[in-house]
């Protein structure tokens, strides 16, 4: 929601926040309230999937994770920029750069059952990829069509899902919304009571939606 947004948001290398958000979610789960990156534990457990991930340092959402000790799988579909992720993380063999276009048919070869942290930013077929998930991450952030107003099921025409497509296909994979940074961040049911600030992101959807991303034409219809 907006008020959590507002209070947990925190970018060292994510776009809108996404690290403070990631690291309150850890900081309240307790199956890994030891992976939180504060300098004093031990987070070579936990692991990270980026799909979209760029050149792997530019807007990440998984470079904190990674440079906290994390192991990652980074998905980049552009040859270009999987070549320059791969450079970058040259030395550091926990990570594992893949270059591959992915899909609902293809997205589990990538999130396994070892994933903490699953984020898919590909400008198109992120609610495929999260539909096709099998596994289930303790936090997901997946990237929405911001451009829609959030009581509006819609879909692009690059396959990108408006708030409440995607809020809809959470509840029926059991996770909930969390709170919307442009990307919507998800958590599991069963840790939705560690949130006790959260209520119905579907019918309270403007605690949730941040409506500065819809453009002023769109507001106005």
């Amino acid at each position: 929601m907006l008020t959590f947004l507002a209070r947990h948001a925190r970018s060292v290398h994510s776009q809108n926040g996404e690290d403070g958000i990631i690291e309150e979610c850890l900081r309240r789960i307790p199956e890994f309230d030891g992976y939180r990156f504060n300098g004093e534990t031990d987070h070579s457990e936990g692991h990270v999937v980026e799909i979209g991930a760029n050149n792997g340092l530019w807007l990440s959402n998984s470079r904190l994770l990674i440079e906290q000790g994390w192991s990652g799988t980074l998905v980049e579909s552009s040859w270009e920029l999987w070549n320059e992720c791969r450079n970058n993380y040259a030395n550091n063999p926990k990570v594992k750069c893949v270059c591959s276009a992915v899909d609902r048919y293809n997205v589990n070869a990538f999130v396994k059952s070892n994933c903490v942290v699953m984020s898919s930013d590909t400008d198109g077929l992120d609610y495929q990829i999260f539909e096709g998930m099998r596994e289930r991450p303790a936090v997901v952030i997946v990237e929405i069509d911001s451009s829609y107003l959030p009581d509006v099921v819609a879909f692009n025409s690059d396959g990108g899902a408006s708030y409440r497509a995607m809020a809809e296909l959470a509840r029926r994979k059991q996770y909930r919304v969390l709170c919307h940074t442009g990307n919507l961040v998800l958590i599991r049911d069963e840790d939705f009571h560690l949130f006790p600030e959260l209520t119905d992101e579907l019918e309270q959807a403007d605690l949730y939606f941040n409506r500065s991303w819809v453009p002023a034409t769109q507001e106005a219809q």
